[in-house]
């Protein structure tokens, strides 16, 4: 920043397709801006909704300057709107999102403090309706040095965060426009060859979830151009750059790339990663798309048995270490077979690779949107005081419901996240529990809510908790069912690796559930949609009588 100027004029980006839902809020939010030297440049990327985006922008008359030009993509109106503005330092605020009153004027005066080739990043909330109810998303501190390899293995920086200089642009280029979902990591990527990217803890975003966004109407698309991108990313990391961040060997480092990529889903990635690292085991190669709606499909094979592979070589890389007493600083540890080590170790190191939330994606407040308005009515409808949430996770989009209970008690495995609820969210009528389900006597309740557990264990601990919730005298259980599959498997495959994760239909061998008395469908869009059938099923305990040939009944 120019010391001569304190307050260099900021241009504030927001580039829109028929956006007429969200942009008077977008637009109003850049203009509250406490910081005074802006400008606001909105530019129409060829909307064909009748006019309608162009008239809210109208509407705003020599407030903001307004462009249209014909549908290029995201990049190419960004790039537009480059080339259009006036100000020394480029915010870039989507038409659905919202800033902070003082995004700008702290960026401004936090950038004073560095030099001229420094860009910003911040911390954000998500919202679905109301910013009222939004959820924290508090980034790491990461070095300067290492970014590059945070956004390889990590996708959770928000682009309206940022405020870069203009020269940037001039020195490095601009967004690409061939790339309609990954443009801005990919030039952030870029830009870090040259320029420092320092984090902020401050939330300066609130950050829109809805179903019309791009990443989750054309998912395939998204995913495949990730994937690419993550590809280029790990060829064009240097060794070195990865080992400083790491802080591991390289073989070891590129096996936590591929881990990062596989439970994003990136493939390709995790291919390329796994081959720099030299490993001897190839991963599994993606059948044909026709094989997908297998009991377990052949991309959730590949995600699954990744997991298992990369557990399996921390394990073994441990044991090694322990036996020759080379490193003791070491973060590697080994993993015991219990349970509850088994939960926290997922739950410390995000192995779910949830953006939101650790539980993994599918507690996200997009893939949570059906089952937030839905499990109310259960409740209402049943005369629901007392709810059991088993497990509880911590707690994502569960907070956002109102479930007009009496007294909510969640439960988990994981000591850590138990003690967290309690501190954060804990009430008179709210409160958190340490519990083993297989093995620990579980607090009464009308209704045991276990949603994404039983899918997580064998066969053998499956039986055991569904035997514990009967136990418990709750009258209703109201879990995970994937109602059009025509088998359940057992967490091993069929080359005898142990899983993670497979879906059950409950109404099948061996759990043999009766008809229940509802089901909600959750709209799952996960896994390009494989697990559309993913649904909630409400059933009386007493008609659970049986799992396999073994009574139920005390």
């Amino acid at each position: 920043m120019n010391k001569k100027n304190p307050t260099p004029l900021v241009s504030i980006i927001i580039p829109v397709f028929n956006g007429s839902d969200y942009l008077s809020e977008a637009i109003d939010s850049a203009l509250a801006q406490t910081y005074q030297n802006l400008e606001v440049v909105v530019v129409n990327d060829g909307s064909n909704d009748q006019g309608e985006t162009e008239k809210i922008a109208l509407g705003y008359g020599d407030k903001i300057s307004y462009y249209k030009k014909e549908n290029g993509g995201v990049a190419t109106a960004l790039n537009f709107g480059i080339s259009k503005m006036k100000g020394d330092y480029f915010s870039w605020l989507s038409h659905d999102d919202l800033y902070f009153p003082d995004k700008i004027e702290s960026q401004i005066l936090e950038i004073s403090r560095y030099d001229h080739k420094t860009i910003l990043y911040s911390d954000y909330r998500v919202f679905t309706e109301n910013p009222s109810d939004s959820l924290l998303e508090r980034l790491k501190a990461i070095r300067h040095e290492d970014f590059r390899y945070w956004i390889t293995v990590e996708n959770r920086l928000h682009g309206c965060t940022l405020l870069i200089p203009k020269i940037a642009f001039e020195e490095c280029g601009v967004f690409n426009p061939t790339l309609r979902t990954t443009q801005d990591y990919a030039l952030w990527f870029h830009l870090a060859k040259k320029y420092k990217f320092i984090y902020v803890p401050q939330v300066t975003v609130f950050a829109r979830s809805h179903a019309n966004q791009g990443s989750l109407s054309i998912p395939s698309i998204v995913k495949q151009e990730c994937d690419d991108l993550i590809k280029s990313f790990i060829n064009e990391l240097d060794p070195y750059e990865i080992m400083r961040a790491t802080k591991k060997d390289l073989k070891s480092s590129y096996l936590e790339i591929a881990h990062a990529c596989q439970i994003r889903g990136f493939e390709n990635a995790a291919i390329r990663a796994n081959e720099l690292a030299g490993a001897k085991q190839p991963l599994y190669i993606v059948r044909s798309l026709h094989k997908m709606k297998a009991a377990i499909p052949q991309k959730a094979k590949f995600f699954l048995k990744n997991i298992a592979n990369f557990l399996s070589y921390k394990k073994q890389s441990v044991q090694a270490e322990n036996k020759n007493s080379l490193r003791k600083d070491t973060n590697i540890h080994p993993i015991d077979t219990n349970l509850q080590d088994k939960f926290t170790q997922i739950y410390r190191e995000n192995t779910f690779g949830g953006k939101e939330s650790r539980s993994g994606e599918g507690s996200n407040l997009i893939q949570s949107a059906i089952i937030r308005q839905e499990i109310p009515k259960i409740v209402k409808a049943y005369n629901i005081s007392t709810f059991l949430d088993a497990p509880c996770g911590d707690w994502h989009w569960m907070r956002t419901v109102d479930l007009g209970v009496q007294k909510y008690t969640g439960v988990d495995i994981v000591p850590e996240l138990i003690e967290k609820n309690n501190k954060e969210f804990g009430s008179s009528i709210v409160s958190f529990r340490n519990v083993n389900l297989v093995t620990d006597k579980l607090p009464q309740a009308d209704l045991i809510f276990s949603r994404d557990c039983l899918v997580h264990l064998s066969f053998s601990d499956a039986h055991k908790i569904i035997a514990n919730f009967k136990r418990s005298g709750a009258k209703y259980l109201l879990t995970t069912t994937f109602t059009d599959r025509d088998k359940n498997s057992d967490l091993i495959d069929e080359q005898g690796n142990e899983l993670f994760w497979r879906p059950l239909n409950m109404q099948l061998p061996p759990f043999n559930f009766p008809p229940p008395l509802e089901v909600i469908n959750e709209g799952c869009t996960e896994g390009d949609n494989l697990f559309t059938d993913k649904s909630l099923g409400l059933w009386l305990l007493e008609d659970i009588k049986y799992f396999g040939t073994h009574s139920l009944e005390s």
